[in-house]
């Protein structure tokens, strides 16, 4: 394996290990999941490694050709490890503050929840998942549980293999499914809560997060990871959806006032 990969490898490793070593560590890692929501989880974590508080990446060409800004002279790019080849292959992509704008220039459209969105989208959380809730935040946790439960259902075939060598591995089958389950819900919870601009720290006490000390190891992380991006991936998408219908009816109704 060349240095670059055998180097970008050893960070992975070593973030892994600090992800799931304290409270403000995992929390920080959600925060980036959430606002990176469309990337798979291999990316969100390896921008983390080395951007926590990126928003917006891409490759160069994209930047350039696709949304007609310039990447900035000197910037550092993120180095992604694509896994998808008979090789891993490294490749970069730059955050939209590492880009400046020319004539006619765009920049990618990243939503913000207002306090107008609300209703509507605790309407869209009853209408797709069948949650009642009087907010969104619990309106969040209810669906996190079931996504959760949903996730370990689909892949507790798995599980078994993935613990090895974590604190998991003494575990019955029963308590696998606590834990995972516990950390699966308490982390899709504050990932959704913390991206729609509610304050999870209201909701959570440190010791809701506790679960997450069990995975302790890069697969067990990896697979709680995954789990947490794949599955709040699905709700930011039709809060999106939700939005973005909201503002077009809102300025459609502007245009015929005006």
């Amino acid at each position: 394996m060349p240095n670059k990969l055998q180097a970008f490898a050893q960070l992975a490793e070593n973030t892994a290990k600090r992800l799931t070593g304290s409270f403000t560590e995992w929390t920080g890692f959600l925060a980036t999941m959430g606002r990176l929501y469309k990337y798979p989880y291999y990316e969100q974590f390896m921008i983390y490694a080395q951007r926590p508080d990126a928003t917006a990446c891409a490759e160069y060409e994209l930047w350039n050709n696709k949304m007609n800004r310039y990447v900035r002279r000197g910037s550092k790019g993120i180095a992604l490890i694509d896994p998808t080849g008979d090789t891993p292959k490294i490749r970069y992509v730059f955050d939209v503050s590492d880009t400046g704008g020319r004539e006619n220039s765009r920049l990618p459209y990243l939503w913000d929840m207002q306090e107008h969105h609300k209703q509507p989208i605790l309407d869209m959380l009853a209408d797709k998942y069948g949650i009642e809730g009087n907010n969104l935040s619990d309106g969040f946790y209810n669906i996190a549980q079931d996504l959760a439960k949903e996730y370990y259902d689909n892949h507790k075939g798995d599980i078994p293999y993935l613990i090895e060598n974590s604190f998991l591995e003494d575990y019955d089958e029963d308590n696998i499914k606590v834990a995972f389950e516990n950390a699966a819900t308490v982390s899709i919870a504050y990932t959704l809560m913390k991206r729609c601009g509610l304050n999870p720290n209201e909701f959570f006490e440190h010791e809701d997060f506790l679960s997450i000390f069990d995975f302790n190891t890069q697969d067990t992380v990896t697979l709680l990871g995954t789990a947490v991006s794949e599955q709040s991936e699905q709700v930011f998408r039709q809060i999106a959806i939700t939005i973005v219908k909201i503002e077009r009816e809102r300025r459609n109704e502007y245009e015929r006032n005006h």
